[in-house]
């Protein structure tokens, strides 16, 4: 079991949604591409059923002038095609890059705004929050990460629960243990985080 939850102040101006990864780039093309492949879908049904005239049903796919053209340029037509698929190629290998590349866990600035004058490590930062979270009843395991930029962080927790425990519980420990101290080490009145709950699994136990 997982429950996922954000954990902002109110008074903060940003959603939660600054504290994902952002995929919108990745969505749009996907839904432009399908879009696509539904209006041709879409208009191949119209054409091969006749509703745009019985002449158009009838004829072939590849037009007759492109298909004489072809033959009569067979190198040229060569090269166009094994260009198109070098960019293709090339455009796949990019978006895989993009969508796959890992996420930075930048570094944070105490204080908050452009003229933080001190700055800590993500790696300090996120021990001492791991620290501060192992020690919440219930918790046995804290996986944190910092996210957003230097000047505006975010947290990301993942906590792993015994069975049993309560969860009202780990929240208000959570929040009074662990974030308010992650807000005071930065000197900030917001820290955006998101929070990750799951449940072990209980222990193997033998059939006797």
């Amino acid at each position: 079991m997982a429950v996922e939850q954000s954990s902002t102040p109110r008074r903060t101006e940003r959603g939660p949604n600054r504290l994902g990864r952002s995929l919108t780039f990745e969505r749009s093309l996907i839904h432009a591409v399908g879009a696509l492949a539904v209006l041709a879908g879409a208009l191949a049904l119209l054409v091969g059923s006749g509703v745009l005239g019985t002449y158009r049903a009838r004829r072939p796919v590849l037009d007759p002038l492109l298909e004489q053209w072809i033959r009569g340029n067979p190198q040229l037509s060569l090269i166009v095609v094994a260009a198109l698929g070098v960019l293709l190629v090339l455009l796949g290998l990019w978006w895989t890059v993009h969508a796959l590349r890992p996420e930075t866990r930048p570094n944070v600035h105490i204080g908050g705004g452009d003229t933080g004058s001190t700055s800590l490590t993500a790696a300090a930062f996120t021990d001492a929050v791991r620290t501060d979270a192992r020690e919440v009843t219930g918790v046995t395991r804290a996986r944190v990460r910092t996210i957003g930029t230097p000047e505006n962080p975010g947290l990301r927790l993942v906590l792993s629960l015994q069975q049993g425990t309560d969860v009202r519980q780990v929240w208000e420990e959570l929040d009074d243990r662990v974030l308010s101290r992650a807000r005071e080490a930065l000197r900030v009145e917001t820290l955006p985080t998101v929070v990750r709950l799951e449940l072990d699994s209980s222990p193997a136990q033998r059939v006797r």
